[in-house]
């Protein structure tokens, strides 16, 4: 979905974020819960979903109450980060890009002021897997300008201090963690490092030892609540422990002070579980919580999440943490309407004050997000810890993507009972996770392959019962054709494609070489239907067959190339199904050897399509003499103009073709795994060189894609595809068994 700027006067119409919001998966339908069970992964992730989908509604209904670089929805986009990480839905990384690209990725315009700059924690964090410098650009050079001042000035609170340096304990959320994650980005020690020296320096002035709290700034050193007691901020301590977690988050084990941080994570953590109220909250005054009788969720929001992240962290000891944990939770939940409105935050302030339950804020939201995130690493810690994580490393989407896993390391773990019949499910969401056993043509399961959508940086996680799993669709299916002159004729549930057999050649004025290219607007299967009937070059409403290859090699089909000469053999001779669904179809083709100049050369070309894919996978194993045979991929041009790329650097070769009157447009594209100098175009093909060898074989993806398929529309939009796949195929999903 191409987002478009939702501020207010430009929003998103309301259809399109309920769509957006439930891009990935079905709608899940949210339940109000009590009891132990709020505190499953699954719950905390419906819960958080359902507090963010009410903030983001809220904006759009409203519009921003501040600017989009303020503090206050800095605070929310960390949380929003921390939920992007493990939901499904990729809505929530697009609408924090769209913020960054309102923002042209800078600040806010009080330069040195730590408020106008907390978004550049999310600034760093998108960098880290979407790796466009244009994200950080300014932020960084923000950076080295706080490096190179030299914070000499005292922290006292005048001359409008608080506008060059850390001076009030907010701070400690908004400054170290932005300049943290930004030397995590970079790997660039000296942002940290500043981190560092003015953590100190405010500590060393608002940190009170003796009560082990940090005043709000210095004017409340005298200052007194009504029962005598000095006057410490929930919500601002809580700024404090929310950055040291994540300041602590981006300091390497070996890095020299971490000691020092650690110690006063410990010593604030015991602190702060000593004064949580009867209700579970921490109310808006620490020391004088009667004062205040109301709920406050913001300050106790940070605590959980501070808290929460000691115990994962092994900071903090789990017997004496998680019941204060649990507590705050139980009571942070219960402030979330039905609706998913969060209440009792209390509103901008700088001390404490009154909350109701009709008071939320965006900062409070993104505390509870922080929150949930570290309640869901702990459960997923307690409860499956022998299971499968996935990790997209990437910005990308990876949607209806196909993940291998070998089958000996898949059953590793498993009892025998399970083995026998297993089933896979996603613990965040409940929900089956379609997979195949691969045989390659054998007796015995070589791999699974698991069918998944996770959502951009991303992770998901596994759980293996045993059980009979729940039937697939198939999604991939090919078969040999012989009642139509030997074709062999694969699909999946997104294009179909067929090579061409030796009955062929018996009819000259039919003859072709390539890979050819059936158009589909259907995720059925087609290739049985439309071979019965025996009309598939007319659109039955399913799609229809008009490409040409002829004397080509058509879609995107190898051969071996010298002297400006293409070498075809003749179609192949004989074909092996090596496995057939339902959500990867995979075949060999063996050709006779023929000559390639002065070379024998013979081939087998094993070809699988996964599901979900618009490109097949092509392993083409030549047999020669010799070390190195030049070949070259081609995809055949039309004689009216078309758009065309040739990524040498990348690897992408893509052609959309002119329209083929009302049949509509088909995109074409090669994708290999390393650099391919020397791209070009002649009167026939576009064409990507390359050498093989006899050892290995000659590995590269090839596919297409139709205008009238409803999800690839344009040249854009196609190169996009492989330019992406590109990237896919460089950084695949990572899988860790535990």
């Amino acid at each position: 979905m191409k987002m478009k700027n939702i501020i207010a006067g430009s929003l998103l119409g309301l259809s399109v974020l309920q769509a957006g919001l439930c891009a990935a998966t079905p709608v899940q339908a949210v339940v109000q819960v009590s009891g132990p069970d709020i505190f499953t992964a699954q719950s905390i992730r419906s819960q958080m979903e359902k507090v963010a989908n009410w903030q983001w509604q809220f904006i759009h209904n409203k519009g921003w109450a501040n600017p989009e670089t303020n503090w206050t929805n800095g605070a929310m986009y960390a949380g929003m980060v921390a939920l992007s990480k493990i939901t499904v839905n990729p809505f929530y990384t697009q609408r924090l890009m769209q913020i960054g690209r309102d923002n042209d990725w800078n600040t806010g315009p009080d330069r040195f002021f730590a408020d106008e700059y907390c978004i550049g924690q999310m600034y760093a964090q998108l960098y880290t897997a979407h790796k466009d410098p244009v994200m950080i650009t300014k932020f960084r050079q923000l950076a080295d300008s706080i490096v190179a001042a030299p914070h000499t000035e005292p922290l006292d609170w005048k001359n409008g201090i608080h506008h060059r340096e850390w001076a009030w304990c907010d701070a400690l959320f908004m400054g170290p963690p932005a300049l943290g994650y930004l030397s995590t980005a970079t790997g660039d020690p000296r942002y940290l490092e500043t981190a560092d020296k003015l953590w100190w320096k405010t500590t060393d002035f608002l940190f009170d030892k003796a009560d082990s709290l940090y005043y709000r700034d210095a004017r409340y050193f005298d200052q007194k609540e009504k029962n005598g007691a000095k006057v410490f901020w929930s919500r601002g301590n809580g700024w404090v422990m929310g950055g040291l977690a994540r300041l602590l988050d981006n300091m390497p084990a070996t890095y020299a002070n971490r000691a020092r941080f650690t110690d006063l994570f410990k010593k604030m953590a015991y602190r702060i579980a000593a004064l949580q109220t009867a209700d579970g909250t921490w109310h808006a005054s620490l020391l004088d919580p009667e004062s205040y009788p109301a709920k406050e969720t913001s300050g106790t929001g940070f605590y959980v999440y501070a808290l929460t992240w000691g115990v994962n962290n092994g900071i903090l000891p789990e017997k004496d943490f998680m019941p204060v944990i649990r507590k705050g939770w139980q009571a942070l939940t219960d402030c979330v309407q039905p609706n998913g409105k969060l209440g009792f935050v209390q509103v901008v302030a700088a001390a404490p004050g009154k909350a109701t339950a009709d008071d939320s804020e965006v900062y409070g939201v993104g505390a509870f997000l922080l929150a949930g995130s570290e309640l869901i690493k702990y459960d997923l810690r307690k409860s499956s810890p022998d299971d499968i994580t996935l990790n997209n490393t990437t910005g990308l989407y990876r949607e209806d993507e196909i993940v291998e896993i070998p089958y000996d390391q898949f059953i590793a773990k498993l009892d025998k009972e399970t083995r026998k019949s297993f089933k896979v499910t996603d613990v965040l969401y409940d929900q089956e996770i379609p997979y195949q056993l691969v045989y390659e043509g054998g007796k015995t399961p070589k791999k699974v392959l698991l069918l998944v959508n996770i959502a951009p940086a991303a992770s998901k996680y596994l759980a293996v019962k045993a059980g009979a799993p729940a039937p697939v669709k198939a999604r991939a299916y090919g078969r040999f054709v012989p009642e139509r002159k030997d074709d062999y004729a694969w699909e999946n549930d997104r294009m179909a494609y067929r090579m061409y057999g030796p009955a062929l050649e018996k009819t000259p004025k039919e003859m072709a070489y390539g890979i050819d290219v059936w158009a589909k607007r259907t995720t059925d299967m087609v290739i049985d239907t439309w071979y019965k009937l025996d009309n598939y070059h007319h659109d039955n409403g399913q799609g229809l067959d008009y490409y040409s290859v002829g004397l080509t090699l058509g879609a995107g089909d190898t051969a071996p190339y010298g002297k400006d000469t293409i070498y075809f053999p003749k179609n192949y001779r004989t074909w092996k199904r090596l496995d057939n669904g339902p959500l990867r179809t995979t075949f060999a083709l063996t050709y006779d050897t023929w000559q390639a100049g002065n070379i024998p050369v013979s081939v087998t070309k094993t070809i699988s399509l996964d599901a979900g894919s618009q490109l097949n996978k092509m392993q083409v194993q030549y047999t020669f003499k010799g070390e190195q045979l030049p070949v070259v991929t081609g995809i055949v041009k039309r004689k009216d103009p078309g758009a065309v790329l040739l990524d040498e650097k990348n690897g992408v070769m893509g052609y959309w073709e002119p329209q083929h009157g009302e049949d509509g447009t088909l995109g074409l594209g090669c994708v290999f795994p390393v650099a391919v100098p020397g791209m070009k175009t002649d009167n026939v093909h576009l064409l990507s060189p390359g050498t093989a060898n006899s050892q290995h074989p000659y590995v590269y993806y090839t596919g297409a894609a139709w205008n009238k398929g409803g999800r690839i529309t344009s040249a854009t939009e196609w190169f996009n595809y492989l330019e992406a796949f590109a990237q896919k195929i460089k950084e695949p999903i990572k899988v860790t068994i535990q």
